[in-house]
């Protein structure tokens, strides 16, 4: 059996965040669901050996979770992050390695994004 990969999903929406955990659960993901920004932005600077990758899940226009999530984006992490803005006021994010917009992304494009994130190479993103 191969072992599951290691990724940090964040979404401030409680209701969401249960069935976004289990659905990747049934892939080859092993997750570590917060609702806390700050719990996350540790999360990633602590285990980023550990951590294959980040998801960020920006749901609702407006809030202050899309100002933590740009404050995360342009700290100097070392994990590749798929930003998915559901609420559609987080673009242009420039730090994010893929971003997805729209409410009604599927998890088969999540699930896509991951894929192709988890393929490459880990290190330092150069600001485009």
């Amino acid at each position: 059996m191969k072992q599951k990969k290691q990724l940090l999903l964040y979404c401030p929406d409680r209701e969401l965040l249960p069935s976004m955990a289990f659905a990747l659960h049934l892939h080859p993901y092993e997750v570590t669901a917060v609702d806390d920004s700050r719990n996350a932005a540790s999360l990633m600077m602590a285990g980023s050996d550990e951590l294959l990758c980040g998801v960020l899940i920006h749901t609702r226009q407006g809030d202050l979770s899309g100002r933590l999530i740009h404050r995360l984006l342009e700290s100097d992490l070392h994990v590749p992050i798929l930003l998915v803005d559901r609420a559609g006021d987080l673009a242009p994010v420039r730090y994010a390695d893929i971003v997805l917009y729209g409410r009604n992304t599927s998890m088969a494009y999540i699930l896509a994004a991951l894929n192709v994130l988890c393929a490459r190479k880990r290190g330092p993103r150069g600001a485009a």
